[in-house]
């Protein structure tokens, strides 16, 4: 086996992501300078608050409202915030389940809020009788950590509570810096350019 553990990305690697659909549905309730946010993938202020838990989700949806003075409802906030996700094919699941069978560790690290987590491990991940313990060993999200990737204390933190050593272990992401990042500690990676790059490269996983 060429890796124990091997480390996953959410968005872009396992879940889809729409960010038109996203600013489409942000414009929908008046919520424009949001949209702009999404559209440029800004991860400043607003959303790296929420992505490190500074914030709680009623504190968002309350600055969601100051900053663009719309009267949405937090639930509405919250569903074209979740209209960013896609779906995680269920081949990628199966995929999880199979690496996992063959005595790979498997791990999650994702630079996430609550509301995309509810969302997904509620929407996206339940397969047949399968819950999200059944696919990883362990998630690491940002959120609960308050820290967020290409911060290397991220990646320290997760080896020592994953009991990971960095020549066992292999990161898949779609964000060059975060797997420069990882490369500068030693730990092996792959930049997943298109979101199934990594479920077609076998090579990875012998």
């Amino acid at each position: 086996m060429k890796y124990r553990n091997i480390v996953f990305d959410l968005g872009g690697v396992l879940v889809g992501l729409d960010g038109p659909r996203c600013i489409k549905a942000f414009n929908e309730l008046g919520c424009q300078r949001v949209s702009e946010y999404v559209e440029r993938h800004l991860t400043a202020d607003l959303f790296l608050d929420i992505e490190v838990g500074r914030i709680t989700t009623a504190d968002f949806c309350q600055e969601v409202r100051r900053l663009t003075s719309c009267m949405a409802s937090d639930e509405s906030i919250v569903a074209a915030w979740n209209t960013l996700l896609t779906t995680i094919s269920r081949e990628r699941r199966e995929r999880l389940l199979a690496l996992r069978q063959a005595g790979h560790r498997v791990f999650l690290l994702s630079n996430t809020n609550d509301m995309h987590w509810v969302y997904t491990r509620e929407r996206l991940f339940p397969m047949d009788d399968k819950t999200t313990a059944d696919f990883f060993d362990r998630v690491f999200l940002s959120y609960e950590m308050q820290l967020a990737k290409p911060d290397k204390r991220i990646f320290l933190r997760m080896m020592e509570e994953g009991g990971m050593l960095p020549a066992e272990t292999l990161f898949i992401d779609d964000n060059s810096d975060n797997v420069e990042t990882a490369c500068s500690l030693g730990i092996h990676t792959f930049l997943n350019t298109h979101i199934d790059d990594w479920l077609h490269a076998d090579h990875l996983f012998e």
